[in-house]
């Protein structure tokens, strides 16, 4: 099939002259510029207005000088998106042809996309053929945008002839009636329309037309001269023809009375919508041999490319080729012999060898004595449609591998609960055979799960919204396992139907349950080194400084020095617990920001600090301060009063250097150990925090000395 390939651009619906004007919505504007220039290259026709604003665009398309044939619209643009750009053109035009032209691709975006009522949905791509794709989806979208303009022009040939017109439903019920029809009987048409036909007959010839008329036209057709009665009581005689259609509604056209000079008011309403049909119409002989055709309308000219000379006298074979099926050729053959109507799906050609798949229905047509007279055939392209239901097919090939191939477990039930559906791993994680889960309620499997309020929960469920919560599982053993609940309400065909996606969560409840513990520990060794050994520290400070004042020793001095690098210690420990507590708040920081605000709180002297970098990180600010803070005070600590500290970048983070005496000659892990220290008054817990914080967001860190002297510690943040 030429589908995504090839057009047809010979066979069009569009006035020869006319140029296909189409809007173009993309917020790239270099882009936009690309596609028109492609469009109207492929195709002469085309002309392109580009915009990349959707209000704009939205602005342009309700101008009384803008006709467009086409939209074509991204769908990731700032204020509107494609789907909401689509919801507001269908308010004023319902049939324009709308194209989803997007870069963003899923099979989640391509089922809305056809949900909400898209013309054609076709991802971006690399390379120039997408062009060629995209222009072919335009002129078919547009082709059957005027084919329908077309069938309405058809339906108002038929509103408009003057030979009167009716359905009659198969009691006899007229279920439509033309203004002809109407007119000619002297009603409105709304006092037609449930009207018995036997209310536009004599009473005496009502048993005709039952015995006679209506048997002749399920036979075929039944034609002859008929006279009705008026609203009025005045006759009205007629030309009069019968014949049912294949759902048993029963069709009755007459022809109004003629002129004093013999000729009607106006051509048949039969050759009038025939020559305004939007799809190829054919008639055959079946009594010459081969069964040759001996009309063909315009439109069928149109569809195969070939002219009508070329037509005449050949059988409809000529447009088989290599990918015609054999089934549906047998079954036209055996309607034919059995001289019966048969409508069947094919692949044809057209004169240029193109492919196309063709609805063609033929009927046989008898004369007024019965015997068979004409074949008449439709033919109509349904190639849109078909590579329609292949994509579909496709989708919904891919989505049910998708559900029995999950890694997650898949139920789906019902509003009442009864589960519908389920995929393997559920299976198999529960120790159930399929058929044993289809014949559970969802409550039989959860035992968290209350059916009157489970119940109430669905009912207020919004459509395609999911909701997250979680519950447990019970398997056929009886033991259970938590699971987190993804639950999505659909409409199926016009069912109620829930998607439960449901998600193993033990190791994660786990590891939450270690983790409460463990900061259950840590509140406690809080709670021990800020009460618990702080308080002692403070009644023997105060006693140190009373007895400070009772009597003079050099040990006092020495208790003091002692005392305070103990109040450190805890301050450190009590640093070192709440890095491991906290809670991550992670979000963009600065890093010059927040170097400038670590060194206005800290005793720098004659310090100097060298920021040399732009660069912004995603942290949590707190505990990135706190990094920050300690290997700043240690560069201070360890350099000397008057030390430079500078801060860089690296390839893949930054980096703390000072020109100071450097580290000692030790294993550059070592010095991040709780309680290392080469200081007499240290703690060892300044740099064992900053690993902490460091590890804390994934981060890695080291520490060397630099080449020309002093400590370097590198941050590496991927």
């Amino acid at each position: 099939m030429y589908g995504e390939d090839r057009v047809d651009m010979d066979s069009t619906l569009l006035p020869d002259s006319k140029t296909i004007e189409i809007l173009h919505i993309d917020d790239d504007s270099s882009f936009a510029d690309l596609v028109a220039t492609f469009l109207e290259r492929e195709r002469d026709s085309f002309s392109v207005h580009t915009e990349t604003d959707p209000e704009a665009a939205l602005e342009r398309l309700e101008m009384r000088e803008s006709a467009f044939d086409c939209v074509i619209s991204d769908y990731e643009m700032p204020g509107l998106d494609g789907l909401e750009l689509l919801a507001r053109v269908r308010e004023t035009h319902p049939d324009l042809p709308f194209i989803l032209f997007t870069g963003k691709g899923s099979e989640e975006i391509a089922s809305e996309a056809i949900t909400a009522g898209v013309t054609d949905y076709l991802q971006k791509a690399g390379g120039t053929e997408q062009y060629r794709v995209l222009a072919n989806r335009v002129q078919n979208a547009i082709e059957r945008y005027w084919a329908e303009r077309y069938l309405n022009r058809g339906l108002e040939a038929i509103e408009t002839a003057q030979d009167g017109i009716g359905i009659l439903s198969n009691e006899g019920y007229i279920e439509y009636a033309n203004a002809a029809y109407a007119d000619l009987l002297g009603y409105e048409r709304e006092e037609l329309v449930g009207l018995h036909w036997e209310a536009l007959y004599h009473e005496d010839d009502i048993d005709r037309v039952y015995d006679v008329l209506i048997p002749d036209a399920r036979d075929g057709r039944w034609h002859g001269t008929t006279s009705f009665v008026r609203k009025d009581g005045t006759e009205l005689e007629v030309e009069h023809t019968l014949s049912y259609t294949d759902d048993d509604s029963l069709i009755c056209t007459f022809t109004p009375p003629t002129r004093a000079d013999g000729t009607t008011t106006n051509l048949s309403a039969k050759e009038q919508a025939m020559d305004e049909a939007p799809i190829g119409i054919l008639l055959t002989d079946p009594h010459q041999t081969d069964n040759p055709i001996i009309y063909a309308n315009d439109e069928f000219t149109e569809l195969t490319g070939y002219e009508k000379p070329e037509v005449i006298g050949r059988n409809c074979r000529f447009l088989q080729g290599r990918a015609t099926e054999d089934d549906p050729i047998a079954k036209l053959r055996t309607a034919i012999d059995d001289r019966e109507p048969a409508t069947v799906e094919l692949r044809n050609y057209r004169k240029d060898g193109t492919e196309f798949w063709n609805r063609v229905r033929i009927a046989p047509l008898f004369d007024d004595d019965g015997d068979l007279d004409l074949f008449v055939g439709f033919q109509d392209d349904i190639t849109d449609q078909k590579l329609y239901e292949e994509r579909l097919q496709s989708q919904a090939s891919r989505l049910e591998a998708i559900f029995e191939h999950s890694p997650d477990m898949i139920a789906v039930h019902d509003i009442d609960g009864g589960i519908r559906g389920v995929n393997q791993r559920l299976c198999e994680e529960l120790g159930y055979t399929r058929e044993e889960l289809l014949d559970r309620d969802v409550w039989d499997l959860d035992p968290t799960a209350d059916p009157d309020r489970s119940r109430a929960f669905w009912e207020s469920l919004p459509p395609n919204t999911p909701q997250r919560f979680e519950g447990k599982l019970e398997r056929k053993d009886g033991s259970t396992f938590p699971i987190e609940i993804h639950i999505i309400r659909l409409d199926l065909d016009g069912d109620d139907r829930f998607f439960a996606i449901d998600r193993d969560i033990s190791e994660q409840v786990g590891r939450e349950r270690e983790l409460v513990q463990q900061n259950e520990r840590l509140d406690r060794f809080a709670s021990v080194v800020s009460h618990d050994l702080r308080n002692p520290l403070q009644v023997a400070g105060g006693h140190l400084e009373l007895l400070r004042e009772d009597c003079h020793s050099d040990h006092i001095d020495e208790i003091s020095d002692a005392l305070g690098q103990m109040e450190t210690l805890i301050e450190d420990l009590l640093l070192f617990a709440q890095a491991g507590e906290e809670t991550m708040d992670i979000e963009p920081v600065r890093l010059p920001a927040i170097l400038r605000s670590c060194w206005e709180t800290i005793s720098t002297e004659n310090a100097t600090l060298r920021v040399e970098t732009e660069r912004t990180l995603r942290a949590d600010h707190d505990q990135l301060y706190q990094l920050l803070s300690n290997l700043v005070q240690n560069a201070i600590e360890h350099g000397g009063p008057d030390v430079t500290i500078t801060v860089g970048d690296t390839e893949t983070g930054f980096f703390i250097a000072d020109d100071g005496p450097g580290l000692p000659e030790t294993d550059g892990a070592e010095i991040f150990n709780a309680g290392y220290t080469t200081a007499a008054d240290g703690t060892g817990f300044g740099l064992n925090i900053v690993k902490e914080v460091a590890e804390r967001h994934g981060w890695d860190i080291t520490a060397t000395n630099e080449q020309r002297g002093g400590a370097r510690f590198e941050i590496e943040l991927e």
